[in-house]
C-alpha cells in the first residue's frame, strides 16, 4: 500500500508540475527573455549574460527546491545603415526537488526581430524552439514489505517496484514559445514597454506514464516603465508580470528604485555607470519579494528574498526563497552611448 501511495504521489506531483509548468522567479525583471522571447536583445547592450540561483523552502523539513537559470542574448544589426536588428539567445532553467530528485529542465533558443517604428518607438516579434526534460531517480526510495491480509509482499528496500509500475523514469518533449513587445521612449528618456507571450504553444506531452498529459499553454503579460524624475540620480521602475496556465493564474507586481551614484559618459563611454537598485514585488496571495542589486562597470549582481504572506508561512516560518543573480552587459565596440 505504501508503494502504491508513493506512486500516486509521484504521478500527482509530476502531472501537476508539468500541466502548469512555469518558472517562478523573483528576478523576472532581470531575465525577461525567460518569459517573453520578444524581449531578447532589445536593450541598449549588444550582448548580455545572466545566471541565477534560487533555493525554496529552506526552513521546511525534507529536500529544498533548487533552481538554476542561465540566459544569453546577442543583438545582430539588419544591415550597416538599418535601425532594425535581430536578436538571438539561449535560456535554460533546471529545477530539482524531493528525495527522489524529481527534475525539470527547459532549454530554449529564442529568435526575434525588432523594428524601429519611429524615432521613439520599437516593435519586436519572436519565436523559440526548445525542449522540456523531466526525470526522477527510481533508486532513491526504499520500501518495507506490505501486508496484504494474507502475508507480506515485496522486497525490503526494493527500488524497482516504482520503475516497473511507471513506464519510464525520464521524458522529453519539443516545446514552442512565441511573443511580441512594444517599447516607447519619451524625449525626457523615460521608457515604457509592454509584451504578450504564448508559451508551450504546442502543449507538449509530459508524464512518466502512457498515454501522458499535455502541458497547458501559458499566456504571459509583461508591463513596465523606467521613469526619469526631477532628481537626475533617481529613476523609478514599476513592473508587472502576469501568467495564465490553463485554470491557474499568477501575478507579480511592484517597483524598483535606482539611485545612480555615477553616470557613464554619453560621448566616450569611458566613465562607466554605478548604481544601487532596491524595491519590492508582491506575488498575489503568496509572498512579498524584497530585491536589492548593485551595478558597477558592466556588471550587476543582487539578491531577492521572498517573505511568505500566505497560510504557507505557518510551515516555512515566513521564508519562501532566496535568489541570487549575476549579470554582465557588453558592447561589440566603442560607441557613443552608455550602458545603464
Amino acid at each position: 500500500m505504501i508503494k502504491k501511495l508513493f506512486i500516486l504521489a509521484i504521478l500527482g506531483i509530476s502531472q501537476g508540475v508539468t500541466a502548469q509548468y512555469a518558472y517562478n522567479s523573483s528576478l523576472f525583471y532581470q531575465t525577461p527573455a525567460m518569459f517573453n522571447v520578444a524581449t531578447v536583445a532589445t536593450g541598449g547592450e549588444d550582448f548580455a549574460f545572466c545566471t541565477a540561483f534560487k533555493m525554496q523552502n529552506l526552513t521546511m523539513t525534507g529536500t529544498p527546491m533548487r533552481t538554476n537559470a542561465l540566459v544569453g542574448e546577442f543583438k545582430i544589426a539588419d544591415g550597416p545603415m538599418s535601425k532594425n536588428n535581430f536578436g538571438i539567445g539561449f535560456t535554460m532553467v533546471n529545477e530539482q526537488t524531493g528525495e527522489s530528485k524529481l527534475m525539470a529542465t527547459e532549454i530554449n533558443v529564442p529568435i526575434n526581430y525588432t523594428m524601429q517604428l519611429s524615432q521613439f518607438s520599437k516593435f519586436s516579434v519572436g519565436a523559440s524552439p526548445g525542449l522540456i526534460l523531466m526525470s526522477y531517480d527510481p533508486t532513491m526510495p526504499s520500501w518495507e514489505s506490505d501486508w496484504n491480509g494474507w502475508g507480506y509482499t515485496g522486497s525490503i528496500g526494493d527500488p524497482i517496484f516504482i520503475n516497473s509500475t511507471l513506464s519510464r523514469n525520464s521524458n522529453a518533449a519539443f516545446n514552442v514559445n512565441t511573443g511580441i513587445q512594444y517599447q516607447y521612449q519619451t524625449r525626457s528618456k523615460s521608457k515604457f514597454f509592454g509584451g504578450l507571450a504564448l508559451n508551450h504553444l504546442n502543449k507538449p506531452r509530459m508524464t512518466f506514464t502512457e498515454p501522458g498529459q499535455r502541458i497547458f499553454m501559458q499566456m504571459a503579460i509583461n508591463l513596465g516603465a523606467d521613469l526619469t524624475t526631477r532628481r537626475r540620480d533617481l529613476r523609478i521602475q514599476p513592473q508587472l508580470l502576469a501568467f495564465k496556465n490553463g485554470p491557474n493564474t499568477n501575478l507579480a507586481m511592484g517597483v524598483m528604485f535606482e539611485n545612480i551614484m555615477r553616470n557613464g559618459s554619453d560621448i566616450t563611454n569611458i566613465l562607466k555607470s554605478k548604481s544601487i537598485n532596491y524595491g519590492a514585488f508582491y506575488r498575489w496571495n503568496d509572498a512579498v519579494s524584497l530585491n536589492f542589486n548593485y551595478k558597477v562597470l558592466n556588471f550587476r549582481m543582487g539578491l531577492a528574498v521572498d517573505v511568505t504572506v500566505s497560510k504557507l508561512s505557518n510551515a516555512n516560518k515566513g521564508l519562501g526563497s532566496v535568489e541570487l543573480f549575476f549579470k554582465s552587459t557588453h558592447l561589440y565596440g566603442k560607441k557613443k552611448t552608455k550602458l545603464k
